[in-house]
């Protein structure tokens, strides 16, 4: 009995901690080929409570953010910066790919949170930035918003499960 309970946690952990391709398919309008991860939970802080997923829209890649800062309205500009910065100190700078403001269950992910205001932004990531961020590891992220900047540590579990997910789009 023990053994089977052992077993059924083992998979139970690794199945929440599963990345998987939530899209794989042909636009049929545009026909380009999308691919999307699952939203994943990257912070879960009092400053900021933040979600991801990764797409690859024919070769080019993207980072899409949701993004709660308690119930602050903010916009991110065009081409405003998220900074990743690497266990190796390197610094992978992202532009947002267009002006968004907050608004009511923008940040979140499901219930929890749909009701505060956030914030739901893309980002643009080059082949060789890609790269990179399959091969290192993330340890902290600097967002920049109308109101400022915010800098977030990003655990090595959660970190680990960003960079899983990275790969999925290969």
């Amino acid at each position: 009995m023990k053994n089977l309970f052992l077993i059924l946690f083992a998979l139970f952990t690794a199945y929440c901690n599963a990345q998987k391709i939530s899209e794989d398919h042909i636009d049929e309008f545009t026909k380009n080929h999308v691919k999307r991860t699952d939203w994943e939970g990257l912070t879960f802080e009092m400053k900021a409570v933040t979600s991801y997923r990764f797409s690859k829209i024919d070769n080019q890649y993207f980072i899409q953010l949701k993004i709660m800062l308690g119930d602050v309205y903010f916009s991110i500009n065009e081409n405003d910066e998220l900074m990743l910065k690497l266990i190796n100190e390197e610094i992978v700078t992202l532009k947002n790919i267009k002006y968004t403001t907050t608004c009511v269950g923008c940040g979140s992910t499901g219930f929890n949170g749909s009701q505060s205001q956030g914030i739901n932004v893309s980002y643009n990531v080059s082949n060789e930035q890609y790269q990179l961020l399959t091969q290192n590891t993330i340890s902290k992220i600097r967002i920049y918003t109308s109101k400022n900047y915010i800098d977030l540590e990003i655990k090595k579990k959660k970190a680990d499960i960003l960079q899983k997910a990275l790969k999925l789009l290969e």
